[in-house]
């Protein structure tokens, strides 16, 4: 028997509110009369929403793109994922840490994650997974370190939300403040609070929405063979609010990687401060200018900013949180 399928908190990771059918049951029976042959192409979709649901509480992408999604599609992505799973809980798993970090760049990444074979979910794979969220929650070691934050992103990552601005500003007004007057005090910057809301509503929608990069993860699987696997996956992921990239953790003042995956919501929108403060010259700017945003752009979204009109969707936003204000 799969006992803490039966615990409350449980219920609330595997399940959305409005979600919760019966049809996965099916599936439950079927793991506990013995049938351990469910695969991708055999479970039931309320099944996988629920499977790809604890992935992510566990901190686990399930999209071929990197994308933390929940859409009932056992595909490769959510594959990858239980592959990664086992890899690191299981000493007998047969994957390798060569295959799941298999040569690509990010063009191709997503095309060549073909080369991870299919893997079955087990009863074993998902009492350990169960175990797993149990431990979580118990020690605080989850998504947003609060069981109540994890589960409100996490259905909200389901429900494809997207917050307004006044949403932000009412949710993460008062952490931006706390964080513009910590900034103040370490390094003598005055921030405009818009920058920090700006950014939130551009990268996030205001919902913490992870993302895996597998070329980063081969990239830096290739230059450090020997690390801790776990953490360059995490080093590999972008987290937080300001979808922050797990390898800056330094830069934001986080002892690793995997901290800022668990990092409270006061500590996440801190990361955005500390992050933005090199371009004190303009977030200090009550009134930036264009050239103001394509800087700000090109540092938060590479070189290729233009392209995702990412100058003018800040500049935006900016202007609306400046109205708000």
């Amino acid at each position: 028997m799969i006992s803490a399928i039966n615990n409350a908190r449980i219920q609330e990771i595997l399940w959305a509110p409005e979600d919760r059918d019966e049809a996965w049951r099916i599936d439950l029976q079927r793991f506990q009369q013995g049938d351990v042959m469910l695969t991708r192409r055999s479970a039931g979709e309320s099944s996988i929403k629920a499977i790809q649901r604890l992935l992510i509480f566990l901190g686990y992408s399930t999209s071929s793109s990197g994308a933390f999604a929940i859409d009932g599609d056992f595909g490769r992505g959510t594959n990858r994922a239980v592959a990664q799973f086992r890899f690191e809980h299981s000493p007998a798993t047969r994957i390798s840490r060569e295959t799941l970090c298999y040569d690509c760049n990010w063009q191709n990444a997503r095309k060549n994650i073909t080369v991870i074979p299919d893997v079955r979910l087990t009863v074993q794979t998902l009492e350990t997974m169960l175990k797993n969220a149990l431990q979580a929650i118990d020690t605080g070691d989850m998504m947003c370190g609060s069981f109540e934050e994890a589960i409100f992103h996490l259905n909200a990552v389901h429900q494809r939300t997207l917050f307004t601005c006044k949403q932000i500003h009412q949710r993460y007004g008062p952490p931006t403040v706390q964080a513009l007057m910590q900034i103040k005090e370490e390094q003598g910057v005055n921030v405009q609070p818009e920058w920090i809301l700006t950014i939130i509503k551009q990268e996030t929608g205001g919902v913490v929405r992870p993302r895996f990069e597998q070329h980063l993860l081969t990239r830096f699987n290739r230059q450090e063979p020997a690390a801790d696997f776990v953490e360059l996956r995490y080093r590999s992921m972008s987290f937080g609010l300001g979808q922050i990239l797990g390898d800056n953790f330094q830069r934001v003042g986080a002892p690793s990687a995997h901290a800022m995956f668990v990092s409270p919501l006061n500590e996440q929108v801190l990361f955005i401060a500390r992050f933005l403060v090199s371009k004190r010259h303009v977030v200090s700017k009550k009134n930036p200018s264009e050239q103001d945003f394509r800087e700000i752009a090109k540092y938060y979204n590479g070189p290729g900013y233009e392209s995702h009109h990412y100058h003018e969707g800040i500049a935006r936003w900016f202007r609306e949180f400046r109205t708000i204000l």
